[in-house]
C-alpha cells in the first residue's frame, strides 16, 4: 500500500487489500503473545512449481516486547494524512528501535511502500525483503511479495517481477488480480521470445477476466503480439502448441505473411491452408490469401516437398522444407519470374500409403520437376513401388535401404555409405582386426550389418562383434565379453593406470549415438582399453566432446553435414539460413537445401525440350556430372545412378576437425 492518491495498481485488488489491511492493523494493535513454532510458521510454498519463489520464514522466537503503540499510531496517522517524509521518519525509528515481533514485518512493509513512492528503489527492495522475512501472517508476507513485484516493475527487472507474480498466483494471494498478473507474465515471456508460453498465459488471463472490457483488452494485446511476431520457427511451434483454434488460425496466417515477405511461397501456402482449416474469424482472410498463393504456384515449375508435416516427425519435415525454401530464395533472389521453380509443401503424416498417393498425384502433374522426399524408410519403399520410368526425379532422404531405381536417388546418407567411407579410411590408416560394439535395436543392427558388408571390400577384418541392450549404463560386463573374461581379470586392474591392456585388436568401432558412446568410451578408458576409436554420424554432437572429454580423442566418424567442414557453399548456406530463420541449421535443413538447389540448377540447364519438365529433368541431371553441396559431393551418371563422396570428422584437442581428403 502506498500513500493515498499515489497508489497505482499493478496486479493486486485495492479494495480487498484495504479491508484486509485494516483488519491486520487492528490485530497488530492488540497485545502480542508469542506463538509456538508450528503455529507461527506460515504454510510452505507448493513444491513442483517452477516459477514459485520460496519466502523464508523464521522459526520460533523468544518472547519479546511489542513495538510501542503510541509511536506506531502516530506513524500510521502521518501515513494516512499523506505526509510521506514524516511517516517514513517515524516508521524508520520504529523499525530500528522496536523488537523483532510480528508488528516489525508490517513496519518494514510500510517503509518499503514509502521508499517506493519516493523512488528510492534499492532501499525499498531491502525493506521489502525484511518485511517478507519478519512477517509470519500469510497475508502480510504475501503483501510484502506484492510490494517486491511493484519494485521490480519500477526497476524494469522483468524476470524477477515475473517470479513474484507466479508466486502470488501459486499461493492464491487474496489481494491479487489474476488477469493482471498473468498478463504481466505473458509480456515478460513475449519479450524473451517465448511466444508459446506467452500465448498460454494470455489464454489464462482472458479466461480469468470477469470484466468483458478487460477480456477484450487482453485479447487485443494478444493479437498485437501475434501480428508483431516475425520468426517463422517460433510461429510454427506456437501454432502447433496452441489449444484455441481461433488463436491457432491467427498464428498460421501470421506465419504465412512472414513467409511471403521472405519469398517462401510454398511455406506461405501451407500456413494459409492450416489457418483456413482451423476456422474462426481468420479463416476467410486465410482462404483468400491461399487462393492467391496457389494461383502463383500453379503457373510455375514446382518441386514437391513430400515430407511429414504432422505427427512425431513433423519437426524433421519442416526442417527439410525450410532449408529448401532458403535454397530457392538464395538462387532466385530478386530475379523471380514465371520460369523459376517454387516449392509445394505436401504432408505425408509419416504414413506410407498417404506418401504413395501424394507421390502419384505429384507425378501426374506436368509442372513438377522433382520430388524432395520422403524421409522414412517405410515411406521410401511405398513411393518406390509407385515410381515409374516417367516419374519425376525423386530424392529419398531417409537412411534405411530402399530399392533404388534410375532417378529415384538415395539422397540421404545411408549406413552403407557411411560404413564404406569409414572402413576405407581405417584401411588406409592400417587399422584392421576391429572390435564392433552396437546396441540391440534398429539403429545398431543396421550399422553393424552395413559395417560387416563393407569390411571385405575395404580390406579390413571385423574380429569380434558385441551387442548390448540400448538401456545399458554400466558396460563392465559388455567389455568383459569383448576382451575375454580371463584377459579382463588379469589386466584391467592389475596393471598400472594408463598402461594399455594387451589385445589382439587394431581398433574399436561403436555403432551407437553420442549419448551412449560417451558412456562406453569412458568405461573402456577406465579399464585400460586404449585402441583407436571410430563410429558413425550419430557421434556428431558437441555434447559428446563435453561429456566424453578425452575418452574419444582421435576418434573418426563420417558425417553428411557439419559447420566445421570448410567451403564457400557451406558458408553461404549458414549465412543465408541464419539471416532468414535466426537459428543455426542442422543436417535436415542442409539436406533440403542441397536437394532444392540441385533440382533447381538441373532445371536451369538447356535440353529436354518438348516434353514435360519432369521427363526433361532426366536428360538434364546427368549433365551436372559432379554436384558439390553442403552435405557432400554427388556424382550423377547417365543411367540415373548416384554416387557420393562422404566427409569424415576427427576429434582433436576437444574439437571436431575435418579429415583431409585423400
Amino acid at each position: 500500500m502506498t500513500c493515498p492518491g499515489k497508489r497505482r495498481s499493478n496486479g493486486s485488488g485495492a479494495q480487498v487489500r484495504s479491508a484486509l489491511l485494516a483488519a491486520c492493523l487492528f490485530a497488530l494493535l492488540l497485545p502480542f503473545h508469542p506463538a509456538s513454532a508450528g503455529a507461527a510458521e506460515a504454510p510452505r510454498p507448493m513444491t513442483g512449481v517452477a516459477d514459485a519463489v520460496p519466502v523464508p520464514r523464521p522459526g520460533s522466537r523468544e518472547p519479546a516486547q511489542t513495538a510501542p503503540i503510541v509511536p506506531f499510531l502516530q506513524a500510521e496517522s502521518e501515513y494516512a494524512a499523506g505526509r510521506t517524509d514524516e511517516a517514513l521518519s517515524r516508521f524508520l525509528d520504529l523499525a530500528y528501535s522496536s523488537p523483532d515481533d510480528e508488528r516489525k514485518g508490517f513496519i518494514w512493509w510500510r517503509v518499503g511502500e514509502l521508499l517506493l513512492v519516493r523512488g528510492d528503489l534499492d532501499k525499498a527492495l531491502e525493506a521489502a525483503d525484511k518485511a517478507v522475512l519478519l512477517s509470519r501472517a500469510p497475508y502480510l508476507s504475501l503483501s510484502a511479495v506484492d510490494l517486491k513485484l511493484r519494485i521490480y516493475q519500477r526497476m524494469k527487472w522483468d524476470n524477477e517481477a515475473r517470479q513474484m507474480a507466479a508466486y502470488l498466483l501459486d499461493r492464491k494471494f487474496v489481494g491479487a488480480d489474476p488477469p493482471a498478473l498473468l498478463a504481466l507474465m505473458a509480456r515478460v515471456d513475449a519479450g524473451a521470445g517465448r511466444l508459446g508460453s506467452a500465448l498460454a498465459l494470455y489464454r489464462r488471463a482472458v479466461a480469468a477476466a470477469a470484466d468483458p472490457q478487460a477480456s477484450r483488452r487482453l485479447s487485443a494485446e494478444r493479437d498485437s503480439l501475434i501480428d508483431g511476431a516475425t520468426d517463422l520457427s517460433v510461429l510454427r511451434v506456437a501454432a502447433g502448441e496452441e489449444e484455441d483454434p481461433e488463436v491457432r488460425s491467427h498464428l498460421y496466417i501470421a506465419m504465412g505473411n512472414a513467409a511471403i515477405r521472405r519469398g517462401f511461397l510454398g511455406m506461405a501456402a501451407y500456413a494459409f491452408e492450416r489457418s483456413a482449416s482451423a476456422g474462426g474469424n481468420w479463416s476467410r482472410e486465410a482462404a483468400e490469401r491461399l487462393f492467391r498463393a496457389e494461383k502463383i504456384i500453379a503457373a510455375r515449375p514446382r518441386i514437391v516437398g513430400l515430407v511429414p508435416l504432422s505427427g512425431k516427425l513433423s519437426d524433421i519435415g519442416y526442417a527439410v522444407l525450410a532449408g529448401a525454401e532458403v535454397a530457392l530464395a538464395t538462387i532466385n533472389g530478386l530475379e523471380r519470374n514465371g520460369a523459376t521453380p517454387v516449392l509445394r509443401w505436401v504432408d505425408t503424416a509419416g504414413q506410407p500409403e498417404r506418401a504413395r498417393n501424394e507421390f502419384v498425384a505429384a507425378a501426374a502433374d506436368r509442372m513438377v520437376i522433382g520430388v524432395l522426399g520422403p524421409v522414412t524408410g517405410e515411406e521410401g519403399r511405398s513411393v518406390g513401388a509407385a515410381f515409374t520410368q516417367k516419374s519425376p526425379p525423386t530424392l529419398y532422404l531417409g537412411q534405411k535401404t530402399i530399392l533404388e531405381k534410375p532417378f529415384l536417388y538415395g539422397f540421404g546418407l545411408s549406413p552403407a555409405q557411411e560404413a564404406r567411407a569409414l572402413l576405407s579410411y581405417l584401411a588406409r590408416a592400417g587399422i584392421s582386426d576391429l572390435l564392433l560394439f552396437h546396441p540391440e535395436n534398429g539403429y545398431g543392427d543396421g550399422f553393424a550389418a552395413a559395417a560387416a558388408s563393407a569390411a571385405g571390400a575395404a580390406g579390413v577384418r571385423i574380429a569380434r562383434t558385441v551387442s548390448y541392450s540400448p538401456e545399458t549404463q554400466d558396460f563392465t560386463e559388455v567389455i568383459k565379453r569383448a576382451v575375454g573374461n580371463a584377459t579382463f581379470q588379469r589386466q584391467s586392474r592389475s596393471k598400472e593406470k594408463g598402461k594399455a591392456m594387451k589385445l589382439p585388436l587394431g581398433g574399436i568401432v561403436i555403432a551407437d549415438r553420442w549419448d551412449r558412446v560417451f558412456l562406453l568410451a569412458s568405461q573402456l578408458r577406465f579399464y585400460n582399453v586404449y585402441l583407436p576409436l571410430a563410429g558413425f554420424s550419430g557421434w556428431n554432437d558437441p555434447e559428446l566432446l563435453r561429456k566424453a572429454v578425452g575418452s574419444v580423442s582421435g576418434a573418426v566418424f563420417p558425417v553428411d553435414y557439419s559447420d566445421v567442414i570448410p567451403g564457400l557453399q557451406g558458408d553461404r548456406f549458414r549465412k543465408a539460413f541464419l539471416e532468414t530463420m535466426h537459428v543455426p541449421p542442422t543436417r535436415f535443413e542442409a539436406m533440403g537445401y542441397d536437394g532444392a538447389r540441385f533440382l533447381s540448377e538441373a532445371y536451369a540447364l538447356d535440353g529436354g525440350a518438348g516434353g514435360p519438365p519432369g521427363e526433361a529433368m532426366r536428360e538434364r541431371i546427368p549433365r551436372l556430372k559432379n554436384y558439390t553441396g553442403v552435405t557432400g559431393t554427388f556424382q550423377f551418371t547417365p543411367a540415373g545412378d548416384l554416387r557420393r563422396k562422404v566427409s569424415l570428422l576427427q576429434v582433436e584437442l576437444g574439437n571436431f576437425v575435418p579429415v583431409p581428403t585423400p
